[in-house]
């Protein structure tokens, strides 16, 4: 298995460094959701960017389960659930929130650039009026746009 990024992270001041990332690329607002089992660990970020004149929210996940699976998830070599301890959640979760870092910054950077727009790298992120991301409404429809037929 290749080494994954940021999977040794310390973490320390991510979230710091994620908020001031986006506010200072227009940002004008920025909240955190917490997860709802009462362990008071952050599972997404949500922030607005103002384009054409309007407030566009956008929302990424950190989907830190995921990277748990990745890093420690399956069987050992008997056939057993290899063991959920504190500190392999632990890194999973920093890890998990270091990629965001690193992408959120990465993107900015080439924003800076002028290669691409804001929208153009959060369009799958970007909150729909029935709360759900772009990414996600089409995910339900299989991925069909429009009015799913093929055009020639």
């Amino acid at each position: 298995m290749a080494t994954l990024k940021n999977a040794n992270s310390e973490s320390k001041g991510t979230f710091d460094k994620i908020q001031k990332v986006l506010s200072t690329h227009g940002a004008n607002k920025i909240m955190y959701d917490y997860k709802r089992d009462g362990s008071g660990k952050l599972e997404a970020i949500t922030f607005a960017i103002q384009i054409n004149n309007q407030d566009v929210g956008f929302r990424l996940p950190a989907m830190a389960d995921n990277v748990y699976k990745i890093m420690y998830g399956g069987e050992d070599r008997y056939g057993r659930e290899k063991e959920v301890t504190t500190a392999k959640v632990e890194q999973a979760y920093r890890t998990a929130w270091a990629n965001i870092r690193d992408w959120i910054d990465a993107q900015m950077a080439l924003i800076d650039t002028e290669q691409v727009k804001v929208e153009q790298v959060f369009l799958p992120y970007m909150i729909m009026k029935d709360g759900h991301t772009l990414y996600e409404q089409i995910e339900r429809k299989g991925f069909e746009l429009g009015d799913g037929k093929t055009h020639g």
